[in-house]
């Protein structure tokens, strides 16, 4: 090869470079026929990552005949991401704070009986990541592990309060939509067991997951 071929070799490459380092999308060179499944699993060759989640829980069982409070809170996880060929799995450890009230036989003064629960679920989980497209993944998993709660009655005649820990599990669903580099957006459905005595939970849960 002379030094002709090799000069015009390298200015090729160079403007190669240029246009990929000046295109705004990341996902440019997939659209274009390559495979979506490895742009997808690239971008969770990140060792570590974390997420943070709004939760919206209700439940249809009662307690003592009384129906139970929806709980709202929020969900803060680190995990890790094992990349394979085409999926990728995920292992986190998770921490929650759920609050709910609800008041019952209130009469024309607004006077009734106040029922609140604080509820801290802390957890392990293992999530399977199926890229559906270059911009989706659907999940699905699992999580097991401990929970703190809190429950107070009250009245105009005074309060109750107790307090205890015990097991707790769930099982989700959703979709991630790629909206950056490393960021996602997910939204899912769980099924929480909190309290071995009444029914699970069905959550609603929506937030963002970084990688890093």
């Amino acid at each position: 090869m002379n030094s002709k071929t090799i000069i015009a070799s390298l200015g090729l490459m160079g403007l190669a470079c240029t246009a990929q380092a000046a295109s705004s999308d990341p996902w440019e060179y997939y659209r274009m026929g390559g495979d979506y499944r490895s742009a997808y699993t690239t971008r969770y060759d990140s060792t570590f990552g974390m997420s943070i989640r709004g939760m919206y829980s209700f439940c249809s069982d009662d307690l003592l005949g009384l129906d139970l409070p929806n709980l709202g809170g929020a969900q803060l996880g680190l995990h890790t991401n094992i990349q394979t060929i085409s999926i990728f799995h995920e292992l986190s450890l998770n921490i929650g704070l759920l609050y709910g009230s609800k008041t019952y036989y209130t009469d024309d003064q607004g006077h009734g009986f106040k029922y609140e629960q604080l509820l801290v679920p802390m957890t392990f989980g293992y999530t399977l990541n199926i890229p559906m497209s270059d911009i989706a993944t659907f999940y699905l998993g699992g999580k097991v592990g401990v929970l703190y709660y809190e429950e107070k009655a009250s009245n105009t005649g005074g309060s109750i309060f107790g307090s205890d820990s015990g097991f707790t599990c769930s099982a989700q669903i959703g979709f991630k939509f790629a909206i950056g580099e490393k960021t996602d957006f997910m939204i899912g459905y769980e099924m929480n067991k909190y309290f071995s005595n009444v029914d699970a939970y069905h959550t609603i849960t929506a937030g963002f997951s970084w990688s890093f």
